[in-house]
Protein backbone atom coordinates (compact mmCIF):
# COMPACT_ATOMS: atom_id res chain seq x y z
CA UNK A 1 0.00 0.00 0.00
CA UNK A 2 3.26 2.59 0.48
CA UNK A 3 4.16 2.05 -2.34
CA UNK A 4 1.43 2.81 -4.16
CA UNK A 5 0.68 6.14 -2.28
CA UNK A 6 4.31 6.62 -3.36
CA UNK A 7 3.44 5.91 -6.76
CA UNK A 8 0.43 8.07 -7.02
CA UNK A 9 2.43 11.22 -4.96
CA UNK A 10 4.72 10.78 -8.44
CA UNK A 11 2.55 11.18 -10.35
CA UNK A 12 0.26 13.66 -8.82
CA UNK A 13 3.38 15.72 -8.10
CA UNK A 14 4.81 15.16 -12.09
CA UNK A 15 1.58 16.27 -13.29
CA UNK A 16 1.22 19.31 -11.20
CA UNK A 17 5.04 20.30 -12.00
CA UNK A 18 3.93 19.89 -15.98
CA UNK A 19 0.98 21.55 -15.07
CA UNK A 20 2.66 24.82 -13.74
CA UNK A 21 5.26 24.67 -16.41
CA UNK A 22 2.61 24.69 -18.92
CA UNK A 23 0.74 27.85 -17.08
CA UNK A 24 3.80 29.51 -16.75
CA UNK A 25 5.22 29.70 -20.87
CA UNK A 26 1.47 30.42 -21.21
CA UNK A 27 1.52 33.93 -19.29
CA UNK A 28 5.09 35.14 -20.00
CA UNK A 29 3.79 34.31 -24.05
CA UNK A 30 0.39 36.42 -23.27
CA UNK A 31 2.65 39.52 -21.48
CA UNK A 32 5.24 39.00 -24.32
CA UNK A 33 2.06 39.65 -26.55
CA UNK A 34 0.51 42.11 -24.87
CA UNK A 35 3.51 44.59 -24.46
CA UNK A 36 3.64 44.34 -28.37
CA UNK A 37 0.31 45.44 -28.21
CA UNK A 38 0.76 48.09 -25.65
CA UNK A 39 3.49 49.43 -27.52
CA UNK A 40 1.33 49.71 -30.21
CA UNK A 41 -1.19 51.73 -28.90
CA UNK A 42 1.62 53.75 -27.65
CA UNK A 43 2.60 54.54 -30.81
CA UNK A 44 -0.76 54.93 -32.61
CA UNK A 45 -1.43 57.88 -29.59
CA UNK A 46 1.45 59.46 -30.23
CA UNK A 47 1.38 59.32 -34.24
CA UNK A 48 -1.87 60.95 -33.53
CA UNK A 49 -1.17 63.64 -31.90
CA UNK A 50 1.85 64.33 -33.75
CA UNK A 51 -0.71 64.74 -36.44
CA UNK A 52 -2.60 67.13 -34.59
CA UNK A 53 -0.30 69.14 -34.24
CA UNK A 54 1.09 69.49 -37.70
CA UNK A 55 -2.39 70.43 -38.64
CA UNK A 56 -3.26 72.69 -36.02
CA UNK A 57 0.19 75.06 -36.50
CA UNK A 58 0.30 74.87 -39.72
CA UNK A 59 3.73 73.03 -39.81
CA UNK A 60 5.35 70.84 -42.70
CA UNK A 61 7.14 68.26 -40.23
CA UNK A 62 6.05 67.40 -36.95
CA UNK A 63 9.00 65.06 -34.65
CA UNK A 64 9.77 64.35 -31.21
CA UNK A 65 13.55 63.19 -30.49
CA UNK A 66 14.74 61.62 -27.46
CA UNK A 67 17.57 62.01 -25.40
CA UNK A 68 19.53 58.19 -24.51
CA UNK A 69 22.84 57.16 -23.77
CA UNK A 70 25.41 56.21 -26.52
CA UNK A 71 28.55 54.67 -25.97
CA UNK A 72 31.16 55.18 -23.63
CA UNK A 73 34.19 57.46 -23.94
CA UNK A 74 37.79 55.73 -22.78
CA UNK A 75 37.18 57.53 -19.61
CA UNK A 76 34.36 55.71 -19.00
CA UNK A 77 32.00 58.37 -19.18
CA UNK A 78 28.83 57.87 -21.30
CA UNK A 79 28.20 59.45 -24.30
CA UNK A 80 24.56 61.64 -24.09
CA UNK A 81 22.82 61.81 -26.99
CA UNK A 82 19.40 62.58 -28.58
CA UNK A 83 17.52 60.46 -31.77
CA UNK A 84 14.47 61.14 -34.02
CA UNK A 85 12.00 58.57 -32.32
CA UNK A 86 8.66 59.90 -34.22
CA UNK A 87 8.19 62.08 -37.01
CA UNK A 88 4.98 62.88 -39.01
CA UNK A 89 5.07 64.99 -42.26
CA UNK A 90 3.23 66.56 -45.20
CA UNK A 91 2.49 65.50 -48.62
CA UNK A 92 5.66 66.35 -50.59
CA UNK A 93 7.79 67.24 -47.11
CA UNK A 94 11.03 64.85 -46.60
CA UNK A 95 11.39 62.61 -43.35
CA UNK A 96 14.54 63.18 -41.88
CA UNK A 97 14.47 61.07 -38.74
CA UNK A 98 16.57 58.69 -40.63
CA UNK A 99 18.99 61.73 -40.75
CA UNK A 100 18.39 62.63 -36.59
CA UNK A 101 19.29 59.44 -35.06
CA UNK A 102 22.54 59.46 -31.99
CA UNK A 103 23.45 63.21 -32.07
CA UNK A 104 26.01 63.76 -29.59
CA UNK A 105 24.35 66.78 -27.04
CA UNK A 106 27.92 68.16 -26.76
CA UNK A 107 28.03 69.04 -30.94
CA UNK A 108 24.63 70.81 -30.55
CA UNK A 109 25.15 71.90 -26.78
CA UNK A 110 23.81 76.08 -27.75
CA UNK A 111 20.49 74.56 -28.81
CA UNK A 112 20.16 71.77 -26.45
CA UNK A 113 20.86 74.51 -23.52
CA UNK A 114 18.26 77.06 -25.32
CA UNK A 115 15.50 74.05 -24.98
CA UNK A 116 16.01 73.14 -21.41
CA UNK A 117 17.05 76.28 -19.82
CA UNK A 118 14.97 78.78 -21.74
CA UNK A 119 12.05 76.03 -22.38
CA UNK A 120 11.68 76.51 -26.09
CA UNK A 121 13.78 77.08 -29.78
CA UNK A 122 11.95 79.22 -31.74
CA UNK A 123 13.08 81.07 -35.18
CA UNK A 124 11.23 82.77 -37.66
CA UNK A 125 13.92 82.70 -39.76
CA UNK A 126 16.76 80.14 -39.43
CA UNK A 127 19.74 82.39 -40.49
CA UNK A 128 19.12 84.18 -36.81
CA UNK A 129 20.31 80.88 -35.42
CA UNK A 130 23.49 81.44 -33.61
CA UNK A 131 24.64 78.23 -33.08
CA UNK A 132 26.12 77.01 -36.59
CA UNK A 133 26.32 74.01 -36.39
CA UNK A 134 22.41 73.45 -35.81
CA UNK A 135 21.70 75.82 -38.02
CA UNK A 136 23.44 73.87 -40.78
CA UNK A 137 21.77 70.95 -39.79
CA UNK A 138 18.63 72.11 -40.39
CA UNK A 139 19.44 74.06 -43.87
CA UNK A 140 19.90 70.32 -44.81
CA UNK A 141 16.81 69.40 -43.47
CA UNK A 142 15.16 72.54 -45.87
CA UNK A 143 13.58 74.11 -42.61
CA UNK A 144 13.10 77.44 -42.79
CA UNK A 145 11.33 78.14 -39.69
CA UNK A 146 10.98 75.82 -36.27
CA UNK A 147 9.62 75.58 -32.46
CA UNK A 148 10.96 73.32 -30.40
CA UNK A 149 9.98 72.62 -26.53
CA UNK A 150 11.17 69.83 -23.97
CA UNK A 151 9.25 67.15 -23.36
CA UNK A 152 9.35 66.84 -19.25
CA UNK A 153 8.64 64.24 -16.73
CA UNK A 154 6.02 65.66 -13.74
CA UNK A 155 9.06 65.71 -11.38
CA UNK A 156 10.94 68.04 -14.41
CA UNK A 157 13.17 65.90 -15.98
CA UNK A 158 13.88 66.30 -19.65
CA UNK A 159 13.53 62.81 -21.59
CA UNK A 160 13.10 64.58 -25.21
CA UNK A 161 12.48 67.71 -27.34
CA UNK A 162 8.78 68.02 -29.64
CA UNK A 163 9.37 70.22 -32.17
CA UNK A 164 7.59 71.42 -35.50
CA UNK A 165 9.68 72.84 -38.57
CA UNK A 166 8.32 74.92 -41.59
CA UNK A 167 9.78 74.04 -44.65
CA UNK A 168 7.99 75.22 -47.48
CA UNK A 169 8.23 78.83 -46.19
CA UNK A 170 9.27 81.39 -42.95
CA UNK A 171 6.59 81.33 -40.42
CA UNK A 172 5.85 83.92 -37.85
CA UNK A 173 4.88 82.31 -34.32
CA UNK A 174 1.42 83.65 -33.12
CA UNK A 175 0.94 84.56 -29.47
CA UNK A 176 -0.21 81.91 -27.17
CA UNK A 177 1.92 79.45 -29.46
CA UNK A 178 4.20 78.63 -26.84
CA UNK A 179 1.92 77.62 -24.41
CA UNK A 180 0.04 75.36 -27.18
CA UNK A 181 3.21 73.04 -27.61
CA UNK A 182 3.90 72.92 -24.06
CA UNK A 183 0.56 71.80 -23.53
CA UNK A 184 0.80 69.11 -26.43
CA UNK A 185 4.60 68.15 -24.62
CA UNK A 186 3.22 67.50 -21.66
CA UNK A 187 0.01 65.38 -23.89
CA UNK A 188 2.81 63.35 -25.68
CA UNK A 189 5.28 62.89 -22.84
CA UNK A 190 2.43 60.86 -21.20
CA UNK A 191 2.23 59.12 -24.11
CA UNK A 192 5.73 58.23 -23.57
CA UNK A 193 6.13 57.34 -20.63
Amino acid sequence: MDGLYTILAAVISATATITSVWLTRKIIHRKKRDAIVDETIQNANVYTALEYLLGESGGDRAYIMEFHNGEHYFSGRGQQKFSCTYEVVKSGISAEFGNSQNHRISNFHHYISEVVNDGSFAYSKIADIPDTAFKALLKDKGVASIFNVPLKTLNGKVIGILGVDYVKSSHLFKEGTLEFMRRQARIMTGYLL
